[in-house]
C-alpha cells in the first residue's frame, strides 16, 4: 500500500490535478536505469512511459491521430523535464516540487490546447478523479468507491 501512495503521490506531483488514468503503474525498468547516477535523489519507481500514458488518453478521450501525435511529443517533453528535475541536486525539495508542479501545469495547458471543448471536460475529470483516487490512498482509506468524496459537503 505504501508503494501505491508513493506511486500516485509522484503522478500527482508530475500531473499537477493528477492527470490521466492510474498510469503510475506502467513500469519502464530504463527509466530507472538511466537515473541510477544518483541513487539518493533517483525515484523508487519506474517513469510512467509518456507513450502509454499517450495512448491511455486517445483511448480515454478519443483522440485523432493528430492530436494524439501531439500529446504524445508533449508527454515525451515534460518526461525530460521531470527527470532533469529530479536529477537536479542544487534544488531543495521543496523547490523541486514548485518547478515538477510549473512542469505539470504546462504540460495541461499544452494538452488543453489540443483537445476540444468537450475533451477537454473529460480530462479535467479525468484528472479530478486521479486526484480523489490518489488523496484516499494518502490518508489511508485505500478504498475506491468512495463516493461521498470525503467529508466536504459543498453545497449539501
Amino acid at each position: 500500500m505504501n508503494k501505491l501512495a508513493s506511486r500516485f503521490a509522484l503522478l500527482a506531483l508530475a500531473l499537477s490535478a493528477a492527470s490521466l488514468t492510474p498510469v503510475a503503474f506502467a513500469q519502464d525498468s530504463n527509466a530507472s536505469m538511466s537515473s541510477g547516477n544518483t541513487p539518493s535523489s533517483a525515484p523508487q519507481h519506474a517513469a510512467p512511459d509518456p507513450q502509454k500514458q499517450a495512448a491511455r488518453l486517445a483511448k480515454k478521450l478519443g483522440l485523432n491521430d493528430d492530436q494524439s501525435a501531439k500529446i504524445t511529443a508533449i508527454m515525451q517533453d515534460r518526461q525530460q523535464q521531470l527527470t532533469a528535475a529530479r536529477g537536479d541536486s542544487s534544488l531543495s525539495p521543496q523547490d523541486r516540487r514548485t518547478k515538477m508542479h510549473s512542469i505539470q501545469q504546462d504540460t495541461d495547458s499544452q494538452i488543453n490546447a489540443v483537445l476540444t471543448p468537450d475533451q477537454q471536460k473529460q480530462y479535467a475529470t479525468m484528472k479530478q478523479n486521479m486526484m480523489n483516487r490518489w488523496q484516499n490512498g494518502r490518508g489511508g482509506s485505500g478504498s475506491q468507491a468512495g463516493s461521498n468524496g470525503g467529508s466536504d459537503s459543498n453545497g449539501n
